[in-house]
């Protein structure tokens, strides 16, 4: 497989040229991927209530993950988030907070060795709110000015080729680190014919042309050599076009030794998902070649219910099975805490982040 790369002023992209045509996965769906999200997220709304009226504590979520606000359930510092790992495991990361300063920052950044390309997100976000992939000044200027009221994090772009989401549970009784599902996130692409442009090629994707508004324009025009895989976004998030694909086929004595190493910091870290990046599958055999890009606390799905051919009702038995466990490392951790969670505590902060999100000028 040979790789060239083509770069523009506003979005450098990566072409892969294949010596034969293979499947596009992006071209298929399941019957309920697009359905609107309340039909997933009321059924974990509901099944949130009945296991904390069973564990009789509404606020079990935060016995999940002690170390990390809400248990990682919603408004929580992503940048804090990952400071437990070892520093090869994460990109190079500043937080900064409001007022932001545009000539600090990147003299931070500099200092600090990162350069453009860098990533740009609300230190507290959900579903890829506000990610963005930063080019150049001019685009860091319009950024902080988008959200001057948030802190931020500036975050070294990791071009490693495949990102997935790595669901990790751990038993709090005994340490034994499982990993339930593994999901490959493929972000939006289309396959050249030698004839049509991306714009033609888009309209006429099953999942891309869902999607035309995450393309940049520059690129509408571009050609693409027969039988190119053309990467149209980085973006590994779902409602940004991604393709969830089940990995579950790669779950192995080594990768789970290679993330019992990268969790191994982690002492109060029980139930969520990392959003990585390797090169290629393989390397997730190898602890010291994968790059964390997030953590998920709490409010980690079980992202392998969106891959093709699952069906709704199998996706909702996957969801309830996996609050089980939420439940059960809850129930466990309650035991110890010195002061059970308060619903009152979850309700002020829940408030406190729909403000954030109504204030954002995103």
């Amino acid at each position: 497989m040979n790789i060239m790369e083509v770069t523009n002023p506003s979005f450098p992209i990566t072409v892969k040229t294949k010596d034969q045509v293979s499947l596009d996965p992006t071209t298929e769906t399941n019957p309920f991927e697009f359905w609107p999200a309340w039909t997933i997220h009321l059924p974990m709304y509901l099944l949130g209530i009945y296991w904390g009226i069973r564990l009789q504590n509404l606020n079990y979520f935060q016995a999940l993950n002690p170390a990390i606000e809400n248990g990682g359930l919603f408004n929580y510092s992503k940048f804090d988030s990952m400071l437990d790992f070892a520093e090869e495991n994460i990109p190079k990361s500043i937080l900064s907070h409001p007022p932001h300063d545009l000539n600090g920052l990147l003299e931070k950044a500099a200092k600090n060795e990162i350069h453009f390309p860098f990533i740009l997100k609300p230190n507290i976000g959900e579903r890829g709110r506000g990610v963005r992939k930063i080019t150049n000044q001019t685009d860091v200027a319009l950024y902080l000015e988008a959200f001057k009221n948030e802190a931020l994090i500036l975050q070294e772009f990791i071009s490693k080729n495949e990102e997935y989401g790595i669901f990790i549970v751990k038993n709090p009784e005994t340490g034994q680190l499982s990993i339930p599902s593994i999901t490959q996130k493929i972000p939006l692409q289309v396959i050249g014919n030698g004839v049509n442009s991306v714009q033609m090629l888009a309209e006429n994707h099953p999942r891309v042309r869902r999607y035309l508004h995450e393309i940049q324009e520059e690129l509408l025009e571009i050609i693409p050599a027969k039988n190119e895989i053309f990467q149209l976004s980085h973006s590994g998030n779902h409602c940004k076009g991604a393709l969830f694909l089940d990995r579950s086929e790669l779950i192995s004595p080594k990768v789970l030794l290679a993330f019992e190493h990268i969790c191994l910091p982690l002492s109060d870290f029980y139930y969520g998902r990392l959003d990585v990046k390797v090169e290629s599958s393989a390397d997730l055999e190898d602890a010291f070649a994968i790059s964390i890009l997030e953590v998920n606390g709490a409010n980690a799905e079980p992202i392998h219910i969106y891959s093709p051919g699952n069906s709704y009702v199998a996706s909702l038995k996957t969801i309830a099975k996996f609050f089980r466990k939420m439940a059960k490392i809850a129930k466990f951790n309650l035991k110890s805490m010195p002061a059970r969670p308060s619903l009152s505590v979850l309700k002020l902060s829940f408030q406190s982040y729909k403000r954030l999100i109504r204030d954002s000028n995103e």
